[in-house]
């Protein structure tokens, strides 16, 4: 069994990639039919040129063909052993046969052919939207176990800055105190390699790239790409980058002016980064970089290729491609910021280690400042991507809940319409037919059940929320009752009754679901005022006040129900109101414990069991 699990998962995967595959192939066919010449009457080129296209066009819906076929099978083969999966498959099969999106390829290869490009460029487009939804829907599977295992990560990245704080607070006192400075320095030596390997690792799990240990390094291999003479210097620039410079003048190069005052500051390359690195001795700016004074070359000096507008507004020569620094914007997007700060304070107490081992304590002291402050900002940065990452969670579990319970909603109306139109139907005049139409609607009532023991798995999975997960539970046994009740062709009030509360439960429970995702749009627009609050503890699936919402609604569907079975009674005014018949005993008794429950998750909720 788990050797076929293993291959349909590695089976699914491959569907991903294929489907995945084929996007790119349409946006580059789409590209070219739109930069394709008009045909013309003396030209040959341009009809072999569409030819050419409709032959690949008609090669990409052959592949689409037979990976549409593929999601079928797959949902056959996957549906005893992975039910979600499989339903997931079907879905996605769905959804492209109601698009016709096999079809619509096919119509644009005769479009090709007939040198119809502006309606094919229109149909090219509506196939590739058609495609990214279906791989966007394929995905899903995967979003709640890769949300966990993030937010598993970044709980990990925050527990150890918090140590390197704890540990830098107690060096940087023992160094207040005076303690002995060849000590302390080794100390921090070893914090700072700590530091830098935490960056590393964030680098290597968050950005997928090399080790960021060194920063300055980084930087001169990225400025290398423009200017090989570049990577010569990344030693020296080290040296003094570890005596003062901020390590932002290494991980944030781009095509900025410097003067020459600003040059030589310690703590400013942050703000004022450069681009082919620090000026050589007599002012002259090293290759790739900007001239100084006034912003005129020097004698002799001529403007490289790459270099950015002067202030004077007119660009200089060549200033039309720049692929270097588009790449370096590129990479600088994608940095994490956490990691940045990280490799900030590494840098610091870099500067404090070399403050110490030359015996200024006092420079020292204010480099230990600078790392602790780095730290708690890399903390920050950390609580915030991992509220973002809760959000994200919270966000799709409810929508993932409310399109079960509304499914759930459609099958349990069908199921209730059938019993009203059998309910209808004389005892004395149902047969066979009967019989069987009341037996199919029990097999459908179980199939609700089934979908009902998904969402309850969900919530208590889940865990923040104890009136849900109860009211679902009771939900369910309600369902087997109906089950059970028209597996016996009992269509009567009593059972129409039960369905007409599991509709009602159902509806209650998407209408909260619904206000707790509105919650969470409206405290995602106040991001800032609620940002602290948020980061201190976990936010549930639904807050409090829906909590005792629905305790409330299942307290008068328990008084609603009591007073219907009141008047099943054989004798309405017998004050003491015994039941004699069976089902009727039987559903009181299921009824007090509905009741019993309800108190039990009432105080659990008093005494703050899901918090």
């Amino acid at each position: 069994m788990s050797r076929i699990l293993k291959h349909t998962s590695i089976a699914f995967s491959a569907l991903l990639v294929i489907t995945a595959f084929l996007i790119p192939h349409y946006v580059s066919a789409q590209e070219a039919t739109e930069t394709d010449p008009a045909p013309s009457d003396t030209s040959e080129a341009a009809p072999s040129g569409t030819t050419e296209l409709a032959l690949q066009q008609s090669k990409i819906a052959e592949k689409y063909k037979r990976i549409e076929e593929l999601i079928l099978r797959m949902a056959e083969f996957e549906a005893a052993n992975n039910p979600k999966r499989a339903a997931l498959l079907r879905d996605a099969y769905k959804q492209s046969k109601d698009n016709l999106t096999t079809t619509q390829m096919q119509s644009i290869v005769r479009l090709l052919s007939q040198d119809q490009l502006k309606r094919a460029v229109d149909e090219q487009a509506d196939v590739q939207v058609q495609l990214a939804k279906i791989l966007e829907l394929l995905i899903t599977e995967d979003d709640g176990d890769r949300l966990k295992t993030e937010k598993a990560r970044y709980r990990e990245y925050i527990r150890d800055v918090e140590r390197l704080l704890r540990q830098q607070r107690a060096i940087q006192g023992q160094n207040e105190g005076g303690a002995d400075a060849d000590r302390i320095a080794k100390e921090q030596d070893r914090l700072s390699e700590e530091t830098g390997d935490l960056a590393d690792k964030i680098k290597e799990n968050e950005e997928g790239g090399q080790q960021s240990g060194d920063p300055q390094n980084s930087s001169d291999n990225n400025a290398g790409e423009n200017n090989g003479e570049n990577s010569e210097n990344g030693n020296q620039n080290e040296g003094e980058n570890s005596e003062g410079e901020d390590p932002e003048a290494g991980d944030d190069s781009t095509d900025k002016e410097m003067n020459d005052d600003q040059g030589d500051e310690p703590g400013d390359d942050s703000d004022k980064p450069m681009d082919g690195g620090k000026p050589m001795e007599g002012g002259k700016p090293m290759d790739g970089g900007k001239p100084m004074d006034g912003d005129k070359p020097m004698d002799g000096d001529k403007p490289m290729e790459g270099d950015k507008p002067m202030e004077g507004g007119q660009p200089m020569p060549g200033s039309q491609s720049q692929p270097g620094q588009q790449d370096q914007n590129s990479q600088q997007q994608d940095q994490n910021p956490a990691r940045k700060k990280l490799e900030e304070a590494q840098q610091q107490m870099k500067k404090a280690q070399l403050e110490l081992e030359q015996a200024r304590r006092e420079q020292s002291i204010d480099a230990q400042e600078a790392a602790k402050q780095k730290l708690v900002e890399a903390k920050a940065q950390l609580e915030e991507i991992l509220r973002q990452l809760r959000e994200e969670e919270l966000e799709r579990m409810l929508a993932l809940l409310e399109g079960r319970f509304r499914k759930m909603l459609e099958m349990e109306l069908k199921v209730y319409e059938g019993t009203l139109q059998l309910s209808k139907i004389p005892e004395d005049d149902r047969g066979r037919e009967v019989q069987i139409e009341s037996n199919k609607l029990s097999f459908q009532q179980r199939r609700i059940g089934l979908e009902a023991d998904k969402v309850l798995t969900l919530l208590l999975e889940e865990g923040s929320s104890i009136a849900f997960p109860e009211t679902v539970k009771i939900m369910i046994e309600d369902m087997e009752q109906v089950a059970a009740r028209l597996g016996q062709t009992k269509v009567d009030r009593l059972t129409v009754s039960i369905e007409e509360d599991i509709i009602q439960s159902i509806e209650e429970m998407i209408e909260a679901l619904q206000a707790a995702q509105q919650e969470l749009v409206d405290q995602q627009q106040q991001q800032q005022q609620q940002q602290q609050q948020q980061q201190d503890q976990e936010k549930p699936l639904v807050d409090q006040l829906s909590e005792l919402r629905m305790i409330r609604s299942l307290q008068l569907r328990i008084n609603k129900r009591t007073q219907r079975y009141s008047r099943l009674l054989d004798d309405i005014d017998d004050p003491t109101g015994q039941a004699s018949d069976t089902d009727l005993v039987e559903a009181l008794q299921k009824l007090g414990q509905t009741q019993r429950d309800l108190q039990r998750i009432t105080r659990d909720i008093v005494l703050g069991k899901n918090q």
